[in-house]
């Protein structure tokens, strides 16, 4: 951990906010500036690599080229002798999984503007060519007012082309086990419909409180998105109109081809179509949240 006052190239570190098991993560603020960004840092030592550094550019190169209210702003990437550095927007508010095991129920009345603004997010980061590959509850921050932000660019990649995919190349799984497409599981090559199912996953979770599968083991728990179908969430909830919940369903179809195409698609679904019988009020504590938009 840095020391009071210690500097990162231009900038001071003056606060905390996350330390991971390779990168902190840092609120800063440059010399010469009142401005406060948020920085992911790559201290000098044992974690320092070649192969580090190069994932902090990669997922540089990825978020700089990216301009979407719902997603986290990247301006700036360097090394220096106190380390490398990712520099962003900060934005500090929990995200969406914290929020969900804190009151999933909370936030259904808020699940339009939400869910809408989070598939925005992604649809831009599609548009642009990648593949996010870690969809989940966790990488996407939510405020109190249904602003939204995609994070953690670390994973994404390109889809395959033409001769990757006629050859079958198998690619390193990566990804977060409750969240991964059947593909992603098998190594395969992924497209756009790789993090729609993801998504999929996180929908069921911010309805019910807990993602599609679970189980005792790892590879258990890999075996059941290969090979069991994913609950209704009509069973969780009778409010929930049976046409969303089989929609949410047709997100995590085991074979990319029976799921929506596009996370355009997506985002137009959950604009335009009823969710709830009766829509849901809101928590007799939130009378202080704001709410953007109507059921």
């Amino acid at each position: 951990m840095a020391i009071n006052r210690q500097f990162v190239g231009n900038y001071r570190l003056y606060h905390l906010i996350r330390a991971g098991a390779i990168y902190e993560i840092w609120a800063v603020r440059p010399m010469s500036e009142t401005t406060v960004y948020a920085m992911k840092w790559l201290p000098p030592g044992p974690k320092y690599s070649r192969a580090t550094v190069s994932e902090l550019k990669h997922e540089y190169r990825v978020g700089v080229a990216l301009d979407h209210p719902n997603v986290i702003k990247t301006y700036e990437f360097d090394t220096t002798s106190n380390g490398a550095y990712m520099l962003l927007e900060l934005f500090k508010v929990p995200n969406l999984k914290q929020q969900i095991i804190a009151d999933c129920k909370a936030l259904q009345h808020r699940a339009k503007p939400i869910l809408v603004a989070a598939a925005a997010g992604l649809a831009h980061l599609h548009e642009h060519g990648w593949i996010h590959r870690d969809i989940k509850p966790d990488n996407f921050l939510l405020s109190d007012d249904n602003v939204v932000k995609l994070i953690d660019f670390n994973l994404a990649r390109k889809p395959a082309g033409v001769l990757g995919k006629f050859f079958g190349t198998k690619t390193t799984v990566q990804g977060t086990h409750s969240y991964m497409a059947p593909e992603q599981i098998r190594g395969q090559q992924v497209d756009v419909r790789a993090d729609i199912y993801g998504f999929g996953c996180m929908l069921h979770e911010f309805f019910s409180g807990k993602p599609p599968f679970t189980a005792n083991s790892p590879n258990e728990l890999l075996q059941r998105h290969l090979r069991s179908k994913p609950p209704t969430l009509t069973v969780v909830d009778k409010n929930i109109i049976p046409e969303f919940a089989a929609y949410v369903q047709a997100m995590m179809a085991k074979e990319p081809k029976d799921r929506p195409g596009s996370m355009k698609d997506v985002m137009m679904e959950i604009k335009t179509q009823n969710i709830f019988y009766n829509r849901p009020q809101p928590p007799a504590n939130g009378a202080a949240q704001k709410e953007k938009q109507s059921e």
